[in-house]
């Protein structure tokens, strides 16, 4: 199945950006070895330097990762739209493997100390809690 991609806000980026906002999309699954053999395929085919591009995707994957879990609490806490709670696991996957990237290996640390993980407790609370805090 194709979907579309939204240029809206298109800017020039680093092409991991892209990369990884097709094999690590929100809404759908992309097995890891669908994942990895399409980054090879594009590694190759764009004559990249492998170690750097590596690199370049899991930082933006984190990075992108952890926007779009900030994004969908948002949407499901200010805008009361509980399905995007139903999200955050896959995503949570998705910077869980981005995070064991070596260069992250910090980072990896102090998030996964700071940042709770999508037990089945805390996605119950936060659907629970869907529409009730108030805007600024």
């Amino acid at each position: 199945r194709v979907g579309l991609l939204d240029f809206q806000d298109a800017m020039l980026g680093h092409p991991a950006y892209d990369l990884v906002s097709l094999l690590q999309d929100a809404r759908r699954d992309v097995p890891p070895a669908i994942e990895q053999k399409m980054l090879a395929h594009y590694i190759n085919g764009s004559g990249h330097d492998e170690t750097e591009f590596h690199a370049a995707y899991a930082l933006l994957g984190a990075q992108r990762n952890l926007r779009i879990l900030g994004v969908f609490a948002r949407l499901s806490l200010l805008a009361g739209k509980p399905h995007y709670v139903d999200f955050i696991p896959r995503v949570w996957g998705y910077l869980i493997r981005d995070l064991e990237h070596p260069l992250l290996s910090d980072i990896r640390t102090q998030l996964l100390a700071d940042l709770p993980a999508p037990s089945e407790a805390l996605l119950t609370e936060l659907k629970a809690k869907c529409g009730t805090l108030q805007t600024l």
